[in-house]
């Protein structure tokens, strides 16, 4: 589910998988981070069209709950795949990385499950490191987050 995280104490709309915004990921537009991670979720072109063509927030989740089968190795990947969308929204939406890079506390969320608050806070927190890239902090950080997310994509392999 989507919904925005805290830093320092502040709200970070820019942080939330459902914020409308858009950008282009292998030539394709998409709508909001989510609609990016519902899409991927198909095996289909058919499949993935009809979950992106579905809009940016509550419409595409509901999309992407629905598709069936999930590509076999969706369980390993899904991680990837939420910093990947992630990734594209914050460097083709400069006002959003701005916002993002602005702030220096950990990136808390709230409004999901313990896998996913816990997740989109990590891949916040290493894309907002790979924006800044101010130095062995920030180096530290997305060294360590990625090794983490290559753990979860290895332990969770078929």
């Amino acid at each position: 589910m989507g919904g925005p995280s805290f830093i320092d104490g502040k709200c970070h709309e820019e942080t939330n998988n459902f914020q409308a915004c858009r950008f282009e990921v292998d030539g394709i537009e998409y709508c909001s981070a989510e609609n990016y991670f519902q899409t991927q979720k198909g095996t289909t072109t058919e499949a993935r069209e009809k979950v992106r063509n579905s809009g940016p927030g509550a419409a595409c989740y509901m999309a992407g709950s629905y598709v069936h089968p999930l590509r076999p190795d969706w369980e390993s990947v899904k991680v990837q795949v939420m910093y990947d969308g992630n990734k594209a929204k914050f460097e083709q939406n400069s006002e959003f990385a701005k916002a993002l890079m602005s702030t220096k506390g950990d990136v808390r969320f709230g409004s999901s499950t313990t896998f996913w608050n816990t997740w989109n806070g990590l891949i916040m927190e290493r894309i907002r490191a790979e924006l800044r890239r101010n130095g062995p902090e920030d180096e530290e950080t997305v060294k360590r987050i990625k090794e983490l997310m290559d753990k979860y994509q290895r332990d969770n392999e078929m």
